[in-house]
């Protein structure tokens, strides 16, 4: 739902707001899809990192103040799933709760075997186009011949900005600048002693508005970031781009395809990450790493998305074998529209 100023509207009488809604998919007799506007504008005592996950999600659910809203990330007619291994392409209110699994190389004692993360991340609208995301989680580690360890992942906070979003092209741009504070997570679990900070753009296209048939359903995201190592930790470059394929897109939009009602929700995707450090550290091989993930992401447009990808990775120092990442995603904008948590924290006000 994009607002605009509209000073001279006769329909409006002292309201000067005029309300575009962009749906990426709407409830008919045909699909039986339904999809609420998906944007704002168009679019105890318990261990510490126990309780650092239980206050982000204590966090999300607080304040249920009643108030106004609706959404995730779209633009126009196109709706962008959420990503499992790339950064969110554009800030909303939503809660991530991803899970994975990855095998590592390990050479010598104490070396990680597998490695498991379990998190959680909040996504807040400050304004319209500004946002807050938090997150923060655990790692289990599995070692070569000693006992597994569990500890705490760093705590992250990323402030992110819309910048573009043309709803008649399927497109958006954010601007995002992303903080990870060194040493509050446990390092014998293998979260980092130094922080990091990294400015990155994310975007979002779909091909929708192509008279290309039946391959309108495709989309394209992508991200390009430097991160910033504080003290000794090394620089690195970061790029990543997905590609997928919306059913609920194709029979909503495209075509009313006779197919079961279980696949109408279904996207296809597939996501690529490739990290280059800028120095070489010593005994890490290359450092570089480069991760694909395909896998499905599965929605109803009832307020929540569930995704699972592969994870493969390419580089030793990516990984070892085939892991698996999982993740449920909850639209609070959908789920809750009357309570501060589903909408923006600063919201236009009516004129006099």
């Amino acid at each position: 739902m994009r607002l605009s100023v509209l000073p001279n509207d006769p329909n409006l009488s002292k309201k000067r707001w005029k309300l575009h809604f962009g749906e990426a998919f709407t409830r008919n007799a045909k699909t039986g899809y339904e999809n609420r506007s998906t944007r704002h504008r168009d679019r105890g005592r318990c261990p510490y990192y126990y309780c650092r996950i239980a206050s982000v999600l204590a966090f999300a659910l607080a304040g249920l103040v009643p108030i106004a809203s609706n959404a995730y990330t779209a633009a126009g007619d196109r709706n962008f799933p959420a990503q499992l291994i790339l950064p969110q392409i554009g800030p909303t209110d939503a809660l991530w709760l991803p899970i994975s699994t990855l095998p590592m190389e390990a050479f010598k004692p104490f070396d990680p075997t597998r490695q498991t993360n379990v998190g959680g991340t909040y996504s807040k609208l400050i304004t319209e186009d500004l946002g807050i995301e938090l997150a923060d989680g655990l790692i289990h580690r599995d070692r070569l011949r000693a006992s597994s360890v569990t500890g705490a992942q760093n705590f992250r906070a990323t402030l992110q900005y819309e910048a573009i979003l043309d709803p008649p092209h399927e497109f958006l741009l954010s601007v995002l600048l992303k903080h990870e504070f060194g040493g509050t997570g446990d390092q014998a679990a293998g979260s980092e002693k130094h922080g990091a900070t990294t400015p990155g753009v994310t975007f979002g296209k779909g091909l929708g508005d192509l008279p290309i048939g039946y391959w309108r359903p495709l989309a394209i995201t992508g991200f390009a970031g430097y991160e910033f190592g504080e003290g000794p930790r090394t620089n690195s470059f970061q790029v990543g781009i997905s590609i997928q394929y919306s059913i609920p897109y194709l029979v909503s939009k495209v075509a009313n395809v006779n197919m079961p009602r279980f696949l109408r929700g279904m996207t296809p995707i597939t996501e690529v990450f490739f990290t280059n450090p800028v120095e070489h550290v010593p005994g890490q091989g290359t450092n570089t790493t480069l991760v694909v993930a395909p896998g499905v992401s599965y929605s109803r447009g009832r307020g929540w998305e569930l995704g699972i990808e592969a994870m493969i990775p390419t580089t030793r120092t990516a990984g070892h074998g085939i892991g698996v990442i999982a993740q449920l995603l909850v639209q609070l904008d959908y789920l809750l529209p009357e309570s501060v948590v589903g909408r923006p924290i600063f919201v236009p006000t009516e004129l006099p």
